[in-house]
């Protein structure tokens, strides 16, 4: 068995890989909330195409988005997994201190070390993307979270 040291454990991060239609996030466990069931979704009458709708989580309204058309992408059928998984807001760019994304089923934790994570130069990121990458479970996009809070914030 391999043993850590302790500079290798300081560079471990709890991740998690996040479902979508096409791809997997990859974010930090951090990042996310709680992941919730879609039934609980109100959805949008009018607003950005972006937009699908709100969700009243914990006493705040929470405005729910689709990565995929936000990443100017095409969004198919959802599947009969699909949950919202609300976000921290971070930024500070709105008002809102949280925001949900319509995933494709529950997130999967993932621990990667700065060796279980390379950049995939071959891959094309959308304009909700910061950098597409390869780990041990696959290829991932790290989503540009601040783009998807500057989107809600726009509802503001």
């Amino acid at each position: 068995m391999k043993t850590v040291s302790k500079s290798e454990l300081d560079n471990i991060v709890s991740s998690l890989l996040v479902p979508l239609q096409q791809k997997n996030l990859l974010v930090p466990n951090v990042a996310i909330a709680e992941v919730v069931s879609r039934s609980e979704l109100t959805p949008a009458e009018s607003g950005p195409p972006w937009l699908l709708g709100h969700l009243d989580w914990r006493g705040e309204r929470v405005s729910v988005i689709s990565f995929e058309v936000a990443n100017s992408q095409l969004r198919s059928q959802d599947s009969s997994n699909a949950r919202i998984a609300v976000f921290n807001a971070v930024s500070g760019q709105g008002r809102q201190r949280f925001f949900g994304l319509l995933v494709q089923g529950i997130p999967r934790m993932i621990k990667l070390g700065d060796q279980d994570v390379r950049e995939d130069a071959q891959a094309t990121i959308g304009q909700a993307e910061k950098m597409a990458v390869i780990t041990q479970l696959g290829k991932a996009s790290i989503p540009d979270l601040d783009f998807l809070e500057s989107l809600v914030g726009r509802l503001d």
